[in-house]
């Protein structure tokens, strides 16, 4: 955006003529380097035309060594990043420090304004002689209506609805920083005044922050948590609850319309990237209408109902042969309880969150052990933090980290050892 302001384009060529160039006296056209030096001429502009050479080196302000060409970049960098984020402003600038940025736009547009054009701010007592401003500590405005006990305001974190405060603020010990004896009996100690200002300005950023965090509390809210945790249901199917939880913190940055629209679109995303899984699964298996996708998913349901029977059967078969046979009769006692354990059937990830990263090995791990893959994706992460954090992991670590059956846990920490993830110390 700087570089636009001082942007002048060739009136012959039409390209952006770069400094320095050239500029007719005559016809008042601008003719960049290289259609100057090639005497090229167009309307009434001819070559013979006294011209000056016109470059953005000239200070605009008296006493001052920053050019004008510093000055449109300062400014286009302000209007970009914004008062105060002079650490983008200098890299914009490219010549000059943070420092200089802010000392320099602080002397010549704000103290000492050397041009009535840029006087755009009123000259009032309060920015001639400036004063630090003492804030309110309650709220001056008097209530209508006096506060009253509500059954619902149990459900409200601590919030008071008609009194429109909490019954603990954020950083409720911010006051407490004037909780100094002033032992000075000299009034014109300039050490004492200092520290007062200071420790005021300290306490208007304290409750700018409260005030920001009651903001957001507002705009999304968060007063009522049980509506939060309700609303975040709706995307246990697509975004799963942990990931949900992790994108609270985007609330601070977004209006509550705002943030409702980007929930909504990452659970679409996640939706159609589950139907493209599903499409690429018909297509694999040579399905091109959805008719005959239909078909397959009901032919599929029935495959799987017509295995776990057969297994059935096959398991009570091979109860009846041991009961019967002379041999394994003998060890049908010490076995009765291990027999009599409930197997579990695979689980089927194909359409589960998650499905698309895992590898055939991680795929085979999370159906038998019956895990979502977003889930595991989470375990996985967790434990290999944590190797990478102490160099080792030990099982009695990873049962602590992750609490789901130890069974399982054994299974994944197994897997990931032999497949080189986490190492044993």
């Amino acid at each position: 955006m700087a570089s636009d302001l001082l942007q002048v384009k060739c009136d012959i060529c039409s390209d952006v003529a770069h400094e320095p160039y050239i500029e007719c006296c005559e016809c008042d056209m601008n003719l960049c380097s290289t259609c100057f030096s090639s005497g090229k001429e167009k309307d009434v502009h001819k070559n013979d035309h006294k011209y000056a050479i016109r470059k953005n080196d000239f200070p605009l302000f008296d006493n001052c060594n920053w050019s004008a060409k510093e000055e449109c970049k300062l400014l286009s960098a302000l209007s970009t990043y914004g008062y105060g984020n002079w650490e983008e402003i200098s890299k914009s600038v490219h010549t000059r420090t943070k420092l200089e940025c802010q000392e320099h736009y602080k002397k010549y547009y704000i103290e000492k304004v050397q041009y009535e054009e840029l006087k755009l701010l009123p000259e009032t007592d309060q920015s001639l002689f400036p004063k630090p401003l003492t804030p309110y500590l309650y709220n001056t405005e008097v209530s209508l209506y006096p506060p009253r006990n509500n059954q619902s305001d149990q459900l409200l974190a601590g919030y008071n609805a008609y009194r429109s405060e909490f019954e603990l603020s954020y950083d409720h010990n911010a006051e407490n920083i004037f909780n100094f004896e002033d032992s000075y009996s000299d009034d014109e100690d300039e050490c004492m005044d200092a520290l007062k200002v200071s420790l005021v300005s300290a306490l208007n950023t304290r409750l700018k922050e409260r005030q920001r965090r009651y903001k957001i509390i507002q705009n999304h809210g968060l007063i009522a948590q049980n509506k939060l945790l309700s609303w975040l249901k709706m995307f246990d199917l697509t975004l799963l609850r942990i990931k949900s939880e992790k994108l609270l913190s985007f609330m601070q940055f977004m209006t509550g319309m705002q943030f409702d629209a980007f929930m909504e679109s990452l659970s679409l995303e996640e939706e159609l990237f589950n139907k493209i899984i599903k499409l690429s699964e018909y297509r694999k298996n040579g399905i091109k209408t959805l008719y005959s996708a239909k078909l397959y998913v009901q032919l599929k349901q029935q495959n799987k109902l017509v295995c776990k029977e057969q297994r059935y059967n096959t398991m009570a078969m091979m109860k009846k042969f041991d009961s019967q046979s002379p041999v394994k009769s003998k060890l049908w006692v010490g076995q009765i309880v291990k027999r009599n354990r409930k197997t579990s059937l695979p689980l089927d990830i194909m359409d589960l969150p998650g499905f698309h990263l895992l590898t055939e090995s991680e795929k085979n791990l999370c159906s038998m052990i019956r895990l979502i893959p977003q889930n595991y994706l989470e375990i996985k992460r967790l434990l290999v933090a944590e190797n990478n954090k102490i160099g080792f992991l030990r099982l009695l670590d990873a049962r602590r980290i992750i609490k789901i059956d130890v069974n399982k846990t054994r299974k994944i920490y197994d897997y990931l050892l032999s497949e080189g993830f986490i190492s044993k110390p």
